[in-house]
Formats: C-alpha cells, structure tokens, sequence
C-alpha cells in the first residue's frame, strides 16, 4: 500500500469520532453543486457518509464508495437505502454510464488523478458532473492558523493534506484531458456552529492523533483543549458549557462536464 493510500484508510480505526466531529458541507452548497436533474450520484470517498447523508431525498439513487470497510460501516446506520461498496476512485465498482454525477468531498486529496479521471468518466453518463469539493477551516483568521499550529504541535502531526489542497489550488485540478470540459470553480464561506469542547476534539480525528500511542493520547486532547479554552478570540455567542463557536470555514468547490 503505498503511503496515500495508508494515510486514506487510516481514519477508519477512529470512524466514530471522525463521524461526530468532523464538519461536513452545508445544505445550501450541496444544492448548489448538483446538476439539476440528476436521479444517480455516486459519492466518491465518502467515508462515514457526511456527504452522502446530505444526498439522500436530494436525488433517488445514491451509491457511496470507500475503500474502508469501518468507514463505511458507520455510513450504513445512517444512510440504510444508499448502496455502499468498498472502491477506490481508481477502481470504481459501478457500471459504464451509470451516474449523473460524482462527487468527491474532500478526498481527491487521496486520489491519482491520472488513474482517476479516466475511469470517473467511465462511470458518468455523457454531460455528467465531476464534481469535486474541500471544505476545510478558513486559515486566513488568525485565530484558526494558530489552532492548526496548536494540532501539529500538540499531535506532532504535519500539513501533508493542506498541502495536496493548497496544489490543487494554486494549479489546475484536473490535468488536460479530453474527457472533460467546461470547468467551474467556486469558493463560499460559511461558519460551523460548535462548542468549544468539540472543536478541541475535531483536531483529534487527523492522523497523527490517531496513529499516536494510547498512552499519550489523553495528555494530547488536554492540551488541545487547554489551547482552545486558553484563546479568548475562541469565544461563543453565549454564555455555558454548551454554548456555539462560529468557526470560519471555507468550500472550494469545482465542477467539471463529462464530455
């Protein structure tokens, strides 16, 4: 396995933390990426369904593939009609010409484009979407960049996922194919509403946190949650324990037409 791919199924050996902390893609920008008209999505990569929830009653068939049985696992119980398969965006287990759209939501990152792309556009009826989506916390407010200091710090971890994200920003995402044409590209911001404890303990679904020493790991989520409590520009609405944190977030979103 090489070291993408070890990094990819990593997470499954913590699918339900990562299902309840990790922040998925608002409603408004999951109507606003599919195609109008779609019946058949596939939602590529799609971990423990954060997607994938957000596709259901959206359009009438759903397939969800990853290549991490726990992960999927954890997307069965809550998505009980979408047909989950174990695949890679390499190797898609779906027939030619099946889908109106694929979406990746934040796990091209993961993925060979130059393996993907062709066998993407097997899969998708002629017009259909490529549609891929990150949507991570916004760096560019302080407070963020400095709780990301704080997560590589405390786990020892490194940036190796911002730093797949910040390539296919700076160059074009999708090498020059004839397969697909008319590329669209979109940013929005939103915020994620989460209590204080939760976001100290959405840093420990990364891999380092994971893959740390059980023993470390009780003294690494203290840490993160001192730092969290410590900052006072990370301050809820309102006043209580379970009082909401706005957290800045940012979706980069790209769509591209199957030839």
């Amino acid at each position: 396995m090489n070291s993408a791919k070890a990094r990819a199924t990593l997470f499954g050996a913590a699918a339900g933390e990562y299902d309840r902390y990790r922040v998925g893609v608002p409603d408004d920008v999951v109507d606003r990426l599919l195609p109008t008209g779609a019946e058949a999505v596939l939602d590529l990569g799609a971990g423990t369904g954060a997607m994938t929830r957000r596709l259901v009653g959206r359009v009438e068939r759903v397939y969800a593939v990853d290549p991490d049985p726990r992960m999927l696992s954890v997307l069965a119980e809550s998505c009980p009609g979408v047909e989950a398969r174990e695949g890679t965006a390499e190797r898609v287990p779906l027939s030619d010409a099946s889908v109106d759209a694929v979406i990746v939501a934040s796990a091209w990152h993961w993925m060979d484009p130059d393996a993907a792309i062709p066998e993407l556009a097997r899969v998708l009826r002629p017009g259909g979407k490529l549609i891929i989506v990150w949507n991570r916390r916004d760096r560019s407010v302080p407070w963020v960049a400095d709780l990301e200091g704080a997560r590589m710090r405390v786990t020892g971890g490194d940036d190796y996922v911002e730093q797949r994200i910040r390539h296919y920003l700076d160059d074009p995402w999708l090498p020059e194919s004839a397969l697909f044409d008319r590329v669209e590209i979109e940013d929005l911001g939103w915020n994620a509403s989460m209590t204080r404890e939760d976001v100290a303990r959405m840093l420990t679904t990364y891999g380092a946190y994971i893959s740390a020493p059980e023993d470390r790991k009780l003294e690494m989520l203290k840490q993160l949650i001192e730092h969290v409590n410590g900052d006072e520009r990370i301050t809820p609405s309102e006043d209580g324990d379970d009082a909401l944190v706005d957290v800045p977030m940012v979706c980069h979103m790209w769509r591209a037409a199957r030839n």
